[in-house]
């Protein structure tokens, strides 16, 4: 791999980042590395990511992961969801200053509802007594792919945990946006175990989602994914 060059507080961008029109989140990944973290160098070992890596993955299947525009109308077997709850309460308890919220549309045994997962302690708490699971609709700006049965998950920054891991909120929010990724890329693979197709988004309705999830001003929800069924 080709890394970035520092000539006369110059940043060279590589070839191969320049070919794609990567500039931009290549700049931001660098500065953040340069004036994030004392120990940016040290290594990190996230076994929520980890374990998908090693068990059952395949490269191939993975460079050629599908993204859905329909949902089919297959229900979710409660398997599938009791999997990537797994994933997700192994991924917050070690990211901390994260948290997520689901909703279940379609899936056996589980009513149509929104949840939110808490990791101290560790719970599964439902949210309404109806079906809210339009409101994913709004919460991604009208987008289709938004309707039909599957998993809805909601990752964001809990601030209150977030204020004890870094001492900048600016590191906080750019480190919570890579580490939102990771999960995100978790869930992706989890996904892939259940032969399931996602897609993703942070282009979030947040008051929405907010009132959706009941949440305090502490927290603030990022990115949206969705894990279906493909028609």
């Amino acid at each position: 791999m080709i890394y970035a060059n520092l000539q006369d507080n110059d940043l060279s961008i590589p070839e191969t980042w320049e070919i794609h029109n990567w500039e931009r989140p290549y700049v931001f990944l660098k500065q953040l590395e340069a004036g994030g973290s004392q120990n940016s160098h040290a290594f990190q070992s996230y076994r929520y990511l980890l374990d998908k890596l090693v068990s059952g993955y395949d490269l191939k299947r993975a460079i050629s992961r599908r993204c859905f525009t329909s949902v089919g109308e297959r229900e979710l077997p409660s398997s599938v969801l009791e999997a990537v709850l797994r994933c997700l309460y192994q991924a917050l308890t070690q990211e901390t200053h994260l948290f997520a919220g689901i909703v279940t549309n379609g899936v056996q045994g589980w009513a149509d509802a929104p949840w939110l997962l808490d990791h101290t302690p560790r719970a599964l708490k439902r949210l309404s007594s109806t079906d809210d699971t339009e409101m994913v609709l709004k919460i991604l700006q009208g987008q289709g792919w938004a309707r039909g049965k599957g998993i809805t998950v909601l990752l964001g920054i809990n601030w209150e945990f977030a204020r004890e891991s870094f001492s900048d909120p600016e590191v906080a929010y750019a480190r919570t946006l890579l580490d939102v990724g990771r999960v995100g890329h978790a869930l992706l693979l989890e996904g892939q175990h259940q032969n399931l197709a996602a897609r993703m988004t942070p282009a979030v309705h947040e008051e929405t989602a907010s009132k959706m999830l009941q949440l305090s001003e502490e927290r603030d929800v990022l990115y949206v994914i969705r894990l279906v069924f493909p028609d």
